[in-house]
């Protein structure tokens, strides 16, 4: 199951980076997003990705190699949260509130649609 998220407002890059920390600290998702299109993990390296994402949650290597869902997924969204497992109401609800407090801290706005 995949929660997409659309971005509404300034400052887009920092939306995407707190969610992508929300990501990064949720070892039963994978994500996806526009900046990270290009970090196929078998073209651009496990190391590239850690790189990136190091210092802003709990990654590791082996994470890295596995955190990144399929670009389709986004479906024209800014980003993609894909559970690993079938998500209860309550995994659901806790993730919004999770964006809800990241995102209101910076004044962005956002859409919340869940896909099977």
């Amino acid at each position: 199951m995949r929660a997409l998220i659309r971005i509404y407002g300034p400052p887009y890059l920092k939306a995407i980076y707190a969610l992508e920390t929300i990501a990064l600290n949720s070892p039963e998702v994978c994500m996806m997003n526009p900046v990270l299109l290009h970090a196929d993990p078998i073209t651009q390296g496990v190391d590239w990705l850690y790189n990136y994402l190091k210092g802003r949650g709990k990654i590791t290597l082996e994470r890295c190699s596995r955190i990144l869902t399929k670009a389709e997924s986004l479906e024209g969204q800014d980003f993609v949260f894909e559970w690993l497992f079938e998500p209860t109401q309550g995994h659901i609800e806790s993730l919004i509130e999770r964006i809800d407090e990241s995102l209101s801290n910076l004044g962005a706005r956002y859409t919340f649609t869940i896909r099977k």
